[in-house]
């Protein structure tokens, strides 16, 4: 259940699945239920990023029924967990009733125990449009992250930080916070901590895209393969939820400076390792001119070899 955990993270899928499939029929034969509860859970988020709603409910349903047997533990995630998915897939309402009925308040001073459920007022607040509220309950919960030395509450936290400060229309300050979530996060993999926050995500992070382009961005330190996985991850989560295609669809090509058709062309002989000799012969072209196509792909993609431009190239979907 721990590693379907980190490959579920990392967008990994079917890893995660296989791990599913080997781990849950052992977590049954336990009395402790809290592992196949998490198990559950994970097969239902995997569901919900595949357009699987009504199979994501019937896992999570599962999930509720195994946290609700054998030994009761403090940290059932299961809860926080659904009405999660209930404002992934839109019924707000639910989500809502659920916060009420556990009396989260944005005043309060949470303790680490209780993080989860306020980091999902959180979100229920940025949904109905009250990020002012959000933004000292985000700050407390960031600094005893920080303090406590937990990096992967610190960077859900910045996360939503990000979100309420774009939300508040300090555009600036959410990109520049964005890009400190994805420094930390980019060494360890995280993508679904930020692509499961939907389309408000998705377009933040495309105007975290567009800053780099301009050369005025906070992230030029995060790896471009890195920033690659999460562009594809995005726009995967669009072609699951069409309605948000307008705003999410295009950030993968924002990544670099358009490659033109000739440029293409001369990528793909790089990739099965021509000599600038035999593209220019297959291109018919002169031996400068293949120079001049390389090297205005290396910056491109900012690379440093061919070797490099073609891995990043891949990394970023522009090679099969």
């Amino acid at each position: 259940m721990g590693l379907a955990t980190v490959a579920y993270q990392r967008g990994e899928f079917d890893t995660a699945l296989q791990h599913l499939t080997e781990g849950i029929p052992l977590c049954r034969q336990f009395v402790y239920s809290p592992p196949l509860a998490t198990g559950l859970a994970i097969m239902a988020w995997i569901r919900q990023t595949r357009g699987d709603t009504g199979g994501a409910l019937e896992a999570i349903g599962q999930a509720e029924a195994a946290a609700g047997s054998g030994v009761t533990v403090p940290l059932n995630p299961v809860p926080v967990l659904r009405a999660r998915l209930q404002l992934v897939q839109g019924d707000l309402a639910a989500a809502s009733r659920w916060t009420t009925e556990r009396g989260l308040s944005p005043g309060e001073e949470p303790e680490y125990l209780h993080e989860q459920e306020y980091l999902v007022l959180a979100r229920v607040l940025l949904a109905q449009d009250q990020p002012r509220q959000v933004l000292p309950l985000l700050r407390r919960l960031h600094a005893a992250a920080v303090t406590q030395g937990r990096n992967g509450s610190v960077i859900e936290i910045q996360m939503l930080l990000a979100l309420a400060q774009a939300a508040s229309g300090d555009v600036s300050s959410a990109v520049a916070t964005l890009a400190d979530a994805l420094t930390m996060a980019c060494p360890q993999g995280y993508v679904r901590v930020f692509t499961d926050e939907g389309a408000p995500m998705a377009v933040l992070f495309g105007r975290l895209i567009a800053a780099q382009r301009a050369h005025q961005g906070p992230a030029r330190s995060v790896p471009l393969g890195y920033l690659g996985r999460l562009a594809r991850s995005f726009e995967d989560a669009t072609a699951a939820t069409p309605r948000n295609a307008a705003e999410a669809k295009p950030i993968v090509s924002r990544l670099v400076d358009p490659l033109t058709e000739r440029e293409q062309q001369v990528l793909r002989l790089l990739a099965v390792g021509e000599p600038n000799q035999q593209i220019a012969k297959e291109l018919v072209v002169s031996l400068d001119t293949v120079k001049k196509h390389v090297s205005h792909i290396l910056g491109k993609l900012g690379a440093g070899s061919r070797t490099e431009a073609t891995a990043r190239a891949r990394e970023l979907g522009l090679l099969p």
